[in-house]
């Protein structure tokens, strides 16, 4: 691509994470653990937390990482984090992917938790609904700030790729916690464009843990 500069780093190794950030001003995280349920991991000899590929290591330690990263530099000082809706965790969706995926979405939170606890360096974090599925055109896209609820959709990859892209040209969205889900079309809009700009930074109290 023209003006890209195509750099391997990873989430596990910090300084490759120092080297990747270097003279950027902000970083897209969207890295998640694809490890799922394994009956070996219930031998009391096993332990699934020692795989890599593992979510305490790709949602949480990975964040962690990044944000070493980002205030060893002089210039990164914004992490676009993609999560999902999961902050019930005995709703019918949290229960299954964390039992199928080794906590998934628990640790996907505490990640939430790692950037919204570091005072130097902000975040804007995305809640999409279930991405790669077809979706109706128009006038259907949907933001809630603060963590807010909205009911869960199917959405575009392009869609949520375009939302943290044009997040980055919205202050008023830094520190933020954002839900995107796609409405009957007419309910929505557009663009993005009119519901970043009303968009507020996190005002309540998040749970600390999950």
């Amino acid at each position: 691509l023209p003006g890209v500069e195509m750099i391997k780093a990873d989430v596990s190794d910090v300084p490759s994470l120092e080297t990747l950030v270097q003279d950027c001003t902000s970083c897209l995280s969207f890295q998640g653990a694809r490890r799922m349920f394994r009956l070996s991991d219930l031998l009391p000899w096993n332990d699934p937390e020692s795989d890599q590929a593992h979510a305490i290591h790709v949602n949480y330690e990975a964040v962690r990482n990044l944000i070493k990263a980002a205030q060893s530099s002089s210039t990164c000082k914004r992490i676009v984090r993609i999560t999902g809706k999961g902050e019930n965790p005995w709703s019918f969706f949290s229960i299954l992917i964390n039992g199928l995926g080794g906590m998934a979405k628990a640790w996907n939170y505490e990640g939430e938790e790692l950037l919204r606890q570091c005072p130097d360096v902000d975040y804007t974090i995305v809640r999409p609904g279930v991405m790669g599925r077809p979706c109706p055109e128009g006038k259907v896209l949907a933001l809630a700030d603060d963590g807010g609820d909205l009911p869960v959709s199917a959405v575009t990859y392009e869609q949520i790729a375009k939302l943290c892209v044009d997040s980055l040209d919205y202050d008023n969205v830094r520190r933020s916690t954002l839900c995107a889900m796609n409405v009957p079309s007419g309910e929505g809009e557009s663009s993005y464009a009119p519901l970043l700009a009303s968009v507020k930074p996190d005002r309540r109290e998040f749970p600390k843990s999950m």
